[in-house]
Formats: C-alpha cells, structure tokens, sequence
C-alpha cells in the first residue's frame, strides 16, 4: 500500500513538473499575444513566416534567429537555423527606412550614432511609437569601457515606422515579420537574440576606401571585422566576449 501511494505520489510530481515545462515553455508566446499590435502582427505574417521557413526545412517551433545591420548599405539581413544547427542561413532582407549619425560606433547620448558592435535583443517593446520595437542592448560592455562621456545614450531600437535619431527603423510591415520571428526564437527556447550592427558589409576594397576617410575608426573595425570575417567564411557564429580593453574576442 505504501509503495503505491509512493508510486502515485511521484507520477503526480512528474506529471506537474511536465505540465509547468510545457506551459513555461510556451508562456512567452502566449504572453506577448495578449498585446493587441503582437496579436495583429502574429495573425498576418503567421503564413508568411510559415511559409518561408518550410522551404528551408524549418517550423514555427524549431527557429532560431540571428539579425544583422549594414549601415552603409542600410540594410538589415535576417538569419535563421535550428537550435539543434551550427549553420545560419538568410531568411530575408530588408532595407533602413531612414538613417541617422555617420560611420562609426556611437559614444554619447545626442550624437545621433547608431551603434556599432555585437549586441543582442533586451526588450521587446508591443507599445513601442513605431508600432512594434526590439530593443538592442546597447550600450555594452564594450561600449561602457571605450567611451569617456559621462552620458553614453541607450534606448536604441530596430522598430517601425521610417524616422531616427539612432534607431533602426524598417517600416511597419518588416517589424511585423522581424518581431513574431524573435519571439518565436525566443518562445523555443533561444536564450539571446543576436543584432550585431557593423558600419558596412566587409569587402577588402570597401573597408580600404572607407578606412581612409573614417581612419580614426580603423582600429575598431579592424576588431569586429576580424570575427565577422569568420562568420562569413563559416556561416557559424562564434561566441563573442568583450576583454578588459573593450575589445571584442572570439570565445573558446
């Protein structure tokens, strides 16, 4: 009798540690439907996304993501995988609406800099002004170590709408589609969204040409390039850490 009662009590427990599993596993989704503008984006691009993901044998429930910016072309590329992968694959571009600041990574608050570096997804903004937004976790250690300004500037975002004084804008209907994405990512199980932000896509010719008018940035392209340039040969993205001078390094 009381091996039974022991039997039952430890198939309840299983049975309540699957059950609070799944729905933990799945909370995100569900909380982020709750939001009118998610719950629109998410009915809309739903297809579109499913779509596009089975022509490169992925699902809804196996996606994870990885964004990258150019600004100098003023273009974002989408890349997606399975968790269980090494290899990204591109999902989509889309362009900059709008752009603000120059060439270089951004400093201080006011220079109107989109930043430049490795960062990824810290909030996921359903109220934001620009219909939807994804936060970029800006400024990070990196930028905390090379800047000297007292105020550095945060609250930098890829969102919708076509205005910026150092956001990522990309219109509504991208948003819409980069949005769901993310949290589908992160809703599987995706611990951090990469959005890794460079001054332009690397070609020997392009970083010569540019090198020469922005020469003060040489140095910290020559940083993050050095581990792009490993990603474009690979397509696996390395991890990233940030040493004691703000530079960025590939993990082991």
């Amino acid at each position: 009798m009381a091996y039974r009662v022991k039997l039952i009590l430890k198939l309840g427990l299983f049975s309540f540690f699957i059950f609070f599993s799944f729905n933990n596993y799945a909370s995100f989704l569900d909380e982020q439907l709750q939001y009118k503008r998610v719950k629109t984006a998410y009915t809309e691009k739903k297809p579109i996304i499913t779509e596009r993901l089975s022509q490169m044998d992925l699902t809804l429930n196996n996606v994870n993501v990885m964004i990258k910016a150019y600004k100098y072309e003023q273009l974002v590329k989408v890349y997606v995988k399975k968790s269980s992968d090494k290899k990204w694959r591109v999902y989509k571009k889309y362009p900059f609406c709008w752009s603000s600041g120059d060439l270089g990574p951004k400093r201080q608050e006011g220079d109107y800099q989109i930043p430049e570096g490795y960062y990824h997804v810290n909030h996921f903004n359903p109220y934001s002004n620009f219909y939807l937004s994804l936060g970029v976790s800006y400024p990070n250690k990196s930028d905390k170590i090379k800047s000297t300004a007292a105020k550095k500037g945060g609250a930098i975002y890829m969102h919708g709408g076509c205005a910026t004084i150092g956001c990522i804008p990309i219109e509504d209907e991208p948003i819409k589609e980069v949005y769901v994405l993310s949290v589908l990512a992160k809703n599987n199980g995706q611990a951090e969204i990469p959005i890794h932000i460079f001054p332009f896509k690397y070609k020997e010719d392009t970083f010569e040409l540019l090198g020469r008018s922005y020469s003060e940035h040489i140095d910290f392209w020559t940083n993050i390039y050095k581990i792009e340039r490993q990603f474009d040969s690979t397509m696996i993205a390395p991890k990233v850490g940030i040493n004691a001078s703000g530079d960025y390094y590939v993990m082991q």
